[in-house]
């Protein structure tokens, strides 16, 4: 697209900068400016003559001589003021530009909580060269948020988490290579699975003493890899429109889903716990199951919603893509640690040894 100019003294033409950059190469080169010293009618008359879409012209950007980024102006501002009055006090979003070297999901979310149409791209010496627009900026958290929900489901390729997921290549390309994608993670889900399995069979007695502890093992396993579910979930679409900010997220996200965790763990431990108490306990002369299976529910949950968002949180930072990675991860830590808690309160109030 050709970058738009006017013949007035008004105006300046800013200098391209190369669309190697993430954001400017997204970016449109389309807008209309004038520089600081202009008056509003002279600006009006930019919009007249211009030839950008109508979305693109309800800012005037405002540069100096140089051409470099000074803010904005409104269309209806310029429509309400005298036609001598220059636009300089009238300039708005000093702060609003951003690099084009800047990552275009990040500059899209910035759009996407400004209340502008339009977001001014400057390259390093601050010169205005392109702006991305809203209809561009949804573009960009649409594809991401797509990928982050393919990854979720186990069929983004992690070598290569940046790209685009190709749908083509997963349904009808080769079956090798679908099952390739997809088995890495899964593998951590069988050798945590196998750890599971050692713990059990560590409590074989416990187990042999009390046939009951085993009606509940699915209950403790399964409830706390649904919450871990949940948060990963949660936090994979947080992050992707851009609800859930990587630089507070300890002292706000994280404690919020903590205390969410924490409301949800004892409620499921109640509930559970008075039914395993009426269910097995009392008739089996082992009352104290309500308790072994309330406390061992109400571990599993807390713990799964809390690495729910702690495990996405540090794979994003260490560079490892969070969506496929982090459920294996979360249900083999969960499910260890539930049943570990399990066993120890079982053999601890109904005295039995392991």
């Amino acid at each position: 697209m050709a970058t738009t100019t006017f013949d007035t003294p008004a105006t300046a033409a800013p200098t391209r900068a190369p669309a190697t950059d993430p954001v400017l190469a997204k970016a449109r080169d389309q807008f209309v400016h004038v520089t600081e010293t202009a008056t509003a009618a002279e600006a009006l008359d930019a919009v007249r003559r211009t030839r950008v879409p109508a979305g693109q012209a309800a800012c005037v950007f405002v540069v100096d001589e140089q051409g470099r980024y000074m803010g904005f102006v409104r269309l209806s501002v310029l429509l309400r003021a005298s036609a001598n009055a220059q636009v300089k006090p009238m300039v708005a979003g000093t702060d609003l530009a951003v690099p084009g070297s800047m990552d275009q999901e990040t500059a899209a979310r910035r759009l996407q909580t400004r209340d502008v149409p339009l977001l001014p791209v400057v390259n390093g010496k601050r010169e205005l060269v392109g702006v991305l627009t809203f209809d561009d900026a949804m573009d960009i958290l649409e594809q991401e948020t797509s990928d982050d929900i393919y990854f979720q489901a186990g069929i983004g390729d992690v070598f290569h988490s940046q790209d685009h997921v190709r749908s083509e290549k997963l349904t009808q390309g080769p079956i090798w290579y679908t099952v390739r994608v997809r088995i890495m993670f899964l593998m951590v889900t069988l050798v945590g699975g196998l750890v599971v399995g050692g713990l059990i069979d560590t409590f074989e007695d416990v187990l042999g003493a009390v046939i009951a502890l085993a009606i509940f093992i699915p209950l403790v396993m399964d409830m706390g890899g649904n919450v871990g579910t949940q948060s990963t979930t949660i936090f994979a679409r947080g992050y992707a429109l851009g609800h859930i900010r990587m630089e507070n997220f300890m002292r706000k996200h994280l404690v919020r889903e903590a205390l969410v965790g924490l409301s949800m763990a004892v409620v499921i431990g109640i509930v559970a716990g008075t039914v395993a108490y009426f269910w097995q306990g009392v008739p089996n002369g082992i009352p104290q199951l309500g308790i072994v299976v309330g406390v061992a529910l109400f571990t599993s949950v807390l713990t799964a919603a809390c690495l729910g968002f702690l495990l996405p949180w540090v794979m994003v930072k260490i560079g490892v893509d969070h969506a496929p990675g982090a459920d294996p991860f979360i249900t083999t830590i969960k499910d260890f640690t539930g049943l570990l808690v399990y066993f120890l309160m079982a053999a601890w109030l109904l005295g039995l040894d392991f």
